[in-house]
Order: structure tokens, then sequence, then C-alpha cells
């Protein structure tokens, strides 16, 4: 019987609980694996010391996140970035454009709700510079992405690698499921979600900033196909290193205007959401 672990970096839980949508699914699963340690499975404290597979939850922010993951890396045989936060530093690196401690006096000292609030150190990890995916910290055998990612393609994940195969994800875009005509028109204005789109007509087309063509598949395309635009929650497709910026350059081939008219600090939290933290740009803020 092979030894499991899932750990929660800097996160939500949210791909834990999409673990727990298993449902009888995981109870199937836990015939030929034991669970060793799971913050909201079992009440163990300790990292076993023997790992036939990790699964790591989050991003890193904290020096105890990064020690924590380099103990789990230590400790097993593979080890795999469970969701969007741990493969690509989430929605929570948006923030590594600004700097730590101002963040830090914002939200203890500044808020609307706070009176003579105090920045909390003692006994405490030290908050890091950056939000950063685990990979860069440590060797990641495999990704399996989403915010939080597909429970049924966590279990095909982990079930291959129980077997010692390779788990093979997606290589299309989410277009490929999505259920919207493709008319090949060029959307003439950039539209908000707040107005209502043709239920029948491709999102992007119609002017709405849908991710679709820069995202891998397999999650179905829910969002687009209930009329919510794609926000790449799955991130790049495979050796596409930027999905921001291939989907500019999808945007572009569509309209020139949008390409003229965009700017890093309004859309950042448009075309890198999920991905800031590996994106080109986040390298080059490094690098100043």
């Amino acid at each position: 019987m092979k030894s499991v672990v899932t750990i929660g970096l800097s996160g939500d839980a949210g791909c834990h609980v999409a673990l727990v949508n298993l449902h009888k699914k995981l109870l199937k699963m836990l015939k030929t694996v034991k669970i060793l340690h799971s913050y909201i499975l079992i009440d163990e404290k300790e990292i076993p010391s023997e790992i036939d597979l990790a699964l790591i939850e989050g991003a890193i922010r904290t020096t105890h996140n990064e020690a924590l993951l380099k103990e789990v890396r230590e400790k097993s045989k593979c080890l795999v970035a469970f969701g969007s936060c741990a493969c690509f530093g989430g929605i929570a690196s948006l923030c590594n454009i600004l700097n730590v401690n101002d963040l830090l006096d914002y939200v203890y000292q500044r808020t609307d709700s706070t009176i003579e609030g105090i920045v909390p150190y003692e006994n405490l990890p030290k908050v890091q510079e950056t939000v950063r995916p685990i990979s860069d910290v440590v060797k990641v055998d495999y990704m399996i992405s989403g915010c939080p990612p597909i429970p049924e393609e966590i279990a095909t994940a982990v079930q291959a690698i129980i077997l010692g195969l390779k788990p093979e994800l997606p290589k299309k875009n989410v277009c490929d499921e999505c259920k919207k005509k493709r008319l090949g028109i060029t959307p003439k204005t950039i539209k908000r979600v707040v107005s209502k789109p043709d239920t029948k007509q491709c999102l992007l087309e119609q002017g709405y900033l849908c991710l679709g063509p820069a995202t891998r598949s397999g999650c179905k395309a829910p969002c687009p196909n209930y009329n919510m635009p794609c926000e790449g929650c799955r991130g790049p497709l495979e050796n596409v290193p930027d999905q921001g910026l291939a989907m500019l350059d999808a945007l572009s081939a569509l309209t020139e205007k949008f390409a003229q008219e965009y700017s890093p600090t309004i859309h950042l939290g448009t075309f890198h959401r999920y991905t800031f933290a590996t994106s080109s740009l986040a390298k080059m803020l490094r690098s100043r």
C-alpha cells in the first residue's frame, strides 16, 4: 500500500475540498493508498519519514512554508503541485507588484476597520518578499492545475502515479471544450460582464475578455458554457511559458485597438490572475 500526504501552504484549502469532493471515489482510492498526513482529513501533526506521494496545495509566502516544503520534498519519492497556487503562484501572487512592508502596513494599520493596529512579528514566521510557486524552491514531478482542480482529474492523476505511470494532462485549450459557436467575427469593443451576452455565440467574439484560447482544457468549460468568461484558472497550455502574453497575442490577432490600449496596471489581474508569479513581467520585476 502506497503512502500519501497532503500539505497546505499559503492558500484557502479549496484544493483539499476538491479532493474530499471525490466522495465514493476517494473511499475507493483508500483501498490502495494510506494517507499518513493531511490537515483536513486526519489528526497527525508530524510529517512521516517515507512518503510515496505528496500533494502540495498553496504557494510559498512565509519562511515556514518554505521549510515545510523542503522537508516534504526530502521525504517524498514523488511530489505534485496541487492547484494553481502551487503551480503558478495563484491570485495571491498579484501582490508581488507591491512592497511586502507596504502590504503589511496597509492590512494591519491602515484599513478602515483598524484602530491603532500593529504589524505582528513576534513568534511568527517571516513573510517573504514575494509569493512563489513551489517549483521555485523544490523539484516538482507533476502538476495538477486549476482553482480548484477538477476532482476526477485528481483521482486520475493520483491513480496513474500510484501505478507508476505518468499522468497525462490535457493538451488543448478551453475553447475546444466550449459549446458556443465561433463565427470569425472581430469584436469592435471590449465589454464588461455586467452586460448580457448572446448565449450561443463565442464570448470573445462578442468582446468579453475570455481567456479560453490561452488556458489549458480539462474542466469542460463550465464558465463560458454558463455565459461567464474563462478567467484562466487552469494556467497555460503545454510549452507556453506565459499565459497572459499568449492571450494578448490572441487578442492582437482579433483587434489591434485593444493591443494599443493594454496597460499592465489596469489589466494585470485579468491576463495574469492565476499565473503572475511565473510570468515574464514578474521576472522583469525581480531583475530590476
